[in-house]
């Protein structure tokens, strides 16, 4: 134990006797003062277990109705975790403990404070299971003008790097409402805001979930791909706004253009690509094409280690699957020049397909949603 937390270990234990002897509001105070002071000293020296322990202390003392406390409380999680990251990497679920503890607090939104709370689990938030749970509680409105500076070495702020990754912790989920909702908050920050291009491919992530219509997605996704045309996940995506049947050349043509520019990445990022492209020709009823890529992509599964999703596995047991001989597709058309097309004949999102789209968020998407969910529980009954 340091000297600073002996010292005020003895300044505690005489104001707590002296609370204890006259439990007055003044005394009252000076305990929770003392015991504020050695939670930020034990922050300090990353001592997770002293400091939850004072924690709860002060909660069970009605001192998280003083606002000065709570605010001081809040500046402890973030240095805390600072301190004892190694701890934390090592063992995540006291996130989960100090998470508990967080909602205990009683602080103004937005405010720097409040941001303390996001700070201090922000550096965990690839490997930490709760972080969905926490970035609802926390409500990424809740940031602060401050908090989009861009960051001089991440080159993004802490706002934006937040929607990001919470936009991909969220997608794969059934919460609908809270992806509509951070679609609405991204496009709001994004007109508020100087964001990165990186927004845009974000945001049509978010809409193509959603089923927005495709035409608007794709002017979203054309301000991205003008400026980071080389990038194999952006064409992958536009790919997705465009229908097998009406639109296959396009299609085809955004696919092929994702793997050119990915020639250079490891094979297991563009699994997927492969995986849209096999499923595209699947629809055709082109199976020698269609199992030419799934080919490719069970390799890719198989070599890295991964699972192979069941609807593949389903795909590999057809019998056409097992008795037709695989079949590389044309590719010596100029796909490149189809997807200069489809830049070209885009329209750029403006102000007022933005403000169209944050309508529909606001308004007919939440009543779908409401109508499904009553519609289905009226089912269960």
């Amino acid at each position: 134990m340091s000297q600073n937390i002996k010292a005020i270990t003895q300044n505690l234990e005489n104001t707590y006797a002296r609370f204890k002897n006259d439990p007055s509001e003044e005394n009252k105070i000076k305990l929770l003062d003392s015991m504020t002071e050695i939670c930020s000293l034990y922050a300090l020296e990353g001592d997770y277990e002293n400091f939850e322990t004072v924690f709860i202390n002060i909660r069970n003392l009605n001192g998280l109705t003083l606002n000065e406390t709570n605010e001081k409380l809040a500046k402890c999680f973030m240095v805390l975790t600072q301190k004892s990251k190694d701890k934390i990497y090592q063992k995540p679920e006291i996130l989960d403990g100090l998470f508990t503890l967080m909602m205990d607090l009683k602080i103004s939104k937005p405010s720097k404070e409040y941001g303390y709370l996001y700070k201090s689990i922000h550096k965990f938030r690839k490997f930490w299971k709760g972080y969905i749970d926490f970035c609802r509680w926390w409500n990424l409105e809740n940031f602060t003008d401050e908090d989009y500076i861009i960051e001089e070495i991440s080159k993004m702020s802490i706002a934006e790097s937040a929607l990001i990754f919470y936009t991909k912790r969220l997608i794969n989920t059934n919460f609908d409402e809270d992806i509509a909702e951070l679609a609405l908050t991204f496009i709001n920050f994004s007109q508020k805001y100087d964001l990165t291009i990186y927004s845009n491919y974000y945001i049509g992530k978010l809409l193509l979930r959603l089923k927005f219509n495709n035409l608007e997605i794709r002017s979203i996704l054309r301000e991205f791909l003008m400026k980071k045309s080389h990038k194999p996940w952006g064409w992958h995506l536009m790919s997705k706004t465009f229908k097998t049947e009406e639109n296959f050349i396009e299609k085809y043509s955004c696919l092929l253009i994702a793997l050119n520019f990915g020639k250079d990445f490891p094979q297991e990022i563009l699994s997927n690509i492969y995986l849209d492209l096999g499923l595209l020709f699947k629809d055709l009823n082109k199976l020698s094409n269609a199992k030419f890529f799934f080919e490719i992509y069970v390799s890719i599964k198989t070599e890295f280690k991964h699972r192979i999703p069941e609807f593949v596995q389903k795909i590999t047991k057809e019998r056409w699957y097992k008795i037709i001989e695989q079949e590389r597709p044309n590719t010596s058309f100029d796909y490149k020049e189809v997807c200069r097309n489809i830049l070209r004949q885009t329209k750029n999102a403006d102000l007022e397909l933005f403000s169209k789209i944050s309508y529909e968020l606001k308004n007919n998407y939440h009543e779908t949603l409401q109508w499904s969910k009553d519609w289905y529980e009226t089912m269960e009954d």
